[in-house]
């Protein structure tokens, strides 16, 4: 991974770990490491993952498609499901 591309994944983990403790906060999750601050977790990295999904359609001239998005991680999940099970 290349030294720009290490510090723009930096950038996106410090947005993330302030919107987990800021969304924590709204819910009054006292527990971060509860099933609810679990979720609160996946909650935050489908949201990001999502912005920058949109950010990448936007400045190539896509349209941004939420569903599309729900698709394409759907299927990147059951690849990487699959890859887990062939691992193990």
């Amino acid at each position: 991974m290349s030294t720009q591309h290490k510090q723009a994944m930096d950038a996106v983990l410090q947005a993330a770990a302030h919107d987990i403790v800021a969304t924590l906060q709204e819910r009054d999750i006292t527990d971060r490491h509860s099933e609810e601050g679990d979720l609160v977790v996946l909650d935050v990295a489908i949201l990001h993952a999502y912005r920058i999904f949109m950010r990448i359609c936007e400045e190539n001239g896509l349209d941004v498609d939420a569903g599309y998005f729900a698709d394409l991680a759907a299927d990147l999940a059951e690849e990487v499901a699959q890859d887990q099970d062939y691992e193990d």
